[in-house]
């Protein structure tokens, strides 16, 4: 089992719990205060590849005009912690954000990232035109070519979003820059946060794209479409793609509580390509599967 991998996939659920605030703004908004720190939290789980996380984020928000419109009055320019962990990677730094209008979010972020040698983490290869399949992998750990190991990662999201009515649209685009500390002669690595191949001092992206109905008791369904591109030299192995059913339900919603926002996530998403996932080493009939708990809170405001 190699548990380190992205369950953030899951977090773009969010923004339609988000949708569902709006909605109930439209007739009451409450007001945003001047300054507050909050925080949010997600534990989630992944099939397809395996993956267990919990990330964490805290920070100070400054609001950067008043306004009542439901598409200005969540503004913010926001700076903050943000750690990720799993039993085999590690992620530690923060990120800054600016959010002109509640529709609109850009930020960027700076992360330490640590590999310890369990779970088969961390692979490198001397090229990209590797099979870096689960069997493979496998037998690569048992053969003892994986390794602990450190580097760095610079992150840049935008984050756009809309509703009309009680349906919603949101696209998340999250772009990449890493330097991890490979064995001599190896230029690639496989990411199993992004389930990439990814260049050693390169960059990969990957992009979300959702369209879901929102209710008024809670419950968000919809599909999302999930792209990602590791851009190494040479042949590679090409994006990734993903479409399939998602769904959250959110218990409550209490604005400026310290336990807000209690919700469960589901995402089931069949792989439409990939190198191994398409029946080549796992059957194209599983998708990939992520299951996930996730609340946020205000720990201090003021106006």
């Amino acid at each position: 089992m190699r548990p380190s991998a992205n369950v953030a996939l899951a977090l773009g659920v969010l923004f339609l719990v988000h949708s569902r605030t709006a909605a109930a703004e439209e007739k009451a908004p409450p007001p945003i205060p001047q300054h507050r720190i909050v925080y949010d939290n997600l534990v989630g789980a992944r099939l397809n590849p395996l993956g267990l996380e919990d990330l964490y984020n805290i920070s100070y928000r400054a609001r950067l005009y008043a306004s009542d419109s439901i598409a200005l009055r969540d503004n913010a320019f926001a700076v903050g912690l943000s750690p990720t962990l799993s039993p085999a990677i590690s992620r530690f730094g923060g990120h800054v954000e600016i959010k002109p209008l509640t529709v609109l979010s850009l930020s960027a972020g700076f992360y330490q990232v640590g590999y310890t040698s369990s779970f088969g983490l961390l692979q490198s290869f001397p090229d990209a035109e590797v099979d870096y399949s689960d069997s493979r992998l496998s037998e690569r750990r048992d053969a003892g070519l994986n390794y602990p190991t450190n580097g760095y990662e610079v992150t840049l999201r935008a984050l756009a979003v809309a509703k009309f009515w009680q349906i919603a649209v949101r696209s998340d685009t999250n772009a990449f820059y890493t330097d991890i500390s490979l064995r001599d002669g190896d230029t690639v690595y496989y990411n199993q946060r992004n389930d990439l191949l990814l260049p050693d001092r390169g960059w990969g992206l990957t992009s979300d794209e959702d369209l879901a109905w929102v209710s008024e008791f809670g419950l968000v369904a919809g599909a999302r479409f999930s792209v990602g591109q590791g851009f190494v030299d040479g042949d590679g192995p090409g994006p990734i793609m993903r479409l399939g059913p998602l769904l959250a339900y959110t218990f409550f919603d209490e604005p400026g509580s310290s336990f807000n926002k209690p919700t469960i996530i589901g995402l089931f998403q069949w792989w439409l390509q990939h190198p191994s996932r398409t029946g080549q080493d796992v059957t194209q009939a599983l998708p990939q599967i992520a299951l996930a708990f996730r609340f946020e809170g205000e720990l201090w405001r003021s106006d």
